[in-house]
């Protein structure tokens, strides 16, 4: 079956404490109820149009402009101005040296960050499967060092029990440690999202690339 496909050229602008970190003209291609990464294919959410995302196509996601997570507490901002298309955010030193361990006195480290739209907008977020790695669970079954988004819907998943990867008991919020063994993805309609990364002094791993689809 053909499907019409649709190029719609938009400026995506980043914003960071006020500040343009960086802006480039993007396309991306309205076509299938697919996110593709490689040779994998995932569904998206129920956004109302549907993205198409090809490594070495020419279609771009915009790299979120980042602040590095130094082992400590902090508390970071990264405003997006009328958004729309897909951002991507990346763990310290993701696919380099991995995030860092906690290096102050206690036991471990909470670094935050809170992407805030400026309004109300709905889309997808997706941790992606792909070289995600975290410091493995305790004794108790319990996660050492993860990453925690909150602000999504996680309902359906947390009524059937579909996600056994999410170690979350909440509906608005998700948290994966270890390995994963899919691209997670869950929707969202909120004004801000916040992704928070925690570990402790032992080991660390490779951490997570996350992708922020609006509509």
């Amino acid at each position: 079956m053909m499907i019409a496909t649709t190029y719609v050229l938009v400026t995506l602008m980043i914003l960071n404490h006020g500040q343009v970190v960086n802006s480039h003209f993007a396309s991306f291609r309205q076509a299938t109820d697919s996110l593709k990464s490689g040779s994998k294919s995932s569904s998206v959410g129920e956004m109302k149009d549907r993205l198409e995302f090809e490594e070495g196509s020419g279609i771009m996601e915009t790299m979120l402009n980042v602040e590095e997570c130094p082992g400590e507490d902090g508390q970071f901002f990264i405003s997006l101005m009328n958004p729309s298309g897909c951002y991507i955010f990346q763990t310290t030193g993701f696919n380099l040296n991995g995030y860092p361990n906690n290096t102050g006195s206690a036991p471990r480290y909470f670094c935050g960050y809170t992407i805030q739209f400026g309004a109300t907008v709905s889309g997808t977020v997706t941790v992606k499967e792909k070289d995600f790695h975290f410091q493995g669970l305790d004794s108790l079954g319990r996660c050492v060092d993860y990453v925690f988004i909150s602000g999504v819907n996680d309902e359906q998943q947390h009524n059937d029990k579909s996600d056994m990867d999410d170690r979350d008991s909440g509906i608005n919020a998700v948290r994966y440690c270890d390995t994963i063994t899919e691209d997670k993805i869950r929707d969202f309609s909120t004004f801000e999202l916040l992704i928070q990364l925690s570990a402790d002094n032992t080991e660390n791993g490779n951490g997570a690339e996350i992708a922020i689809c609006i509509e």
